[in-house]
C-alpha cells in the first residue's frame, strides 16, 4: 500500500531559549521528493528547527504541523543509551515500530549496511566518534521513516562512508520528508539538496 504524503510545515514560528530568541518567524515547507537543507555556521539556530519539527522544543507562536507516523532522527550529539550495546540501541529505536522479529531483521540490515556488524556486541563507550555516528545514522534511517530529520549528519565519517550515508538517504528521496541541518557544502549538494541558507541567531527565514 503506497504510503500517504508527509510533509513538514513550520508557520512563523519563533522560540525562545534561555532567554534567548533562536528563531524568528520562522516559515518553512518540506515533502517528499524534495531534499530541503538548512544551511549555515555552527550555533546560528539551525538544530532548534528540528527540534521544532520533532516536538522536542515547544515555539512560543506560530503553527508546526508535521504528518507521518515513523520519525527518524539522526541527532547531532548520537544520544545513545550508554549501557545498552550497539544492537540493543537500534533495536529500542525500533521499539513500538514493527514486530519483534521486524526489529531483528532491520538491525541486522542496518549494522551491515553501515559497517557495524562487528561492533554489534559493543556499548556506545568503546566506539568511535565516527562509530557512533553510524550508529545514530543507523537507529534513524531503521524506522524506515515518513519524516527524516538529520543534524550534521556526516560529520566524523570517513569519504567512503559519506557516499554510502548519501546513497541511502538518496534512496528515500521520493517517499520520506528529509530536513537536514548542515554547514559542509558539497556535502549536501551531491544529494542535490535545496540549500535554504541561515544565519543568526536568530534565525529568519521564508522558505519556499
Amino acid at each position: 500500500m503506497a504510503r500517504e504524503a508527509t510533509v513538514i510545515v513550520l508557520e512563523r514560528v519563533s522560540a525562545t531559549l534561555g532567554g534567548r530568541r533562536i528563531l524568528d518567524e520562522v516559515s518553512l515547507t518540506a515533502e517528499p521528493g524534495r531534499i530541503v537543507c538548512l544551511f549555515g555556521p555552527s550555533g546560528c539556530g539551525k538544530t532548534t528547527v528540528l527540534n521544532v519539527a520533532a516536538g522536542l522544543v515547544r515555539p512560543d507562536s506560530g503553527r508546526v504541523s508535521v504528518t507521518g507516523d515513523r520519525l527518524g532522527y539522526g541527532f547531532q550529539d548520537d544520544r545513545l543509551v550508554p549501557w545498552l550495546s550497539v544492537r540493543e540501541n537500534l533495536q529500542l529505536g525500533l521499539a513500538g515500530h514493527c514486530t519483534p522479529d521486524e526489529a531483528r531483521r532491520r538491525t541486522d540490515l542496518w549494522l551491515e549496511r553501515l559497517g557495524l556488524a562487528d561492533a554489534a556486541a559493543k556499548r556506545p563507550g568503546a566506539l568511535s566518534g565516527g562509530m557512533r555516528r553510524r550508529v545514530n545514522l543507523a537507529r534513524a534511517l531503521a524506522v524506515d521513516p515518513d519524516v527524516l530529520l538529520l543534524d550534521e549528519p556526516f560529520a566524523f565519517l570517513d569519504g567512503a562512508m559519506i557516499e554510502t550515508v548519501q546513497r541511502y538517504i538518496a534512496e528515500l528521496r521520493d517517499r520520506t520528508t528529509i530536513l537536514i541541518v548542515s554547514h559542509v557544502r558539497e556535502h549536501v549538494e551531491k544529494l542535490g539538496a535545496e540549500i535554504v541558507p541561515v544565519t543568526g541567531p536568530p534565525i529568519r527565514v521564508a522558505y519556499p
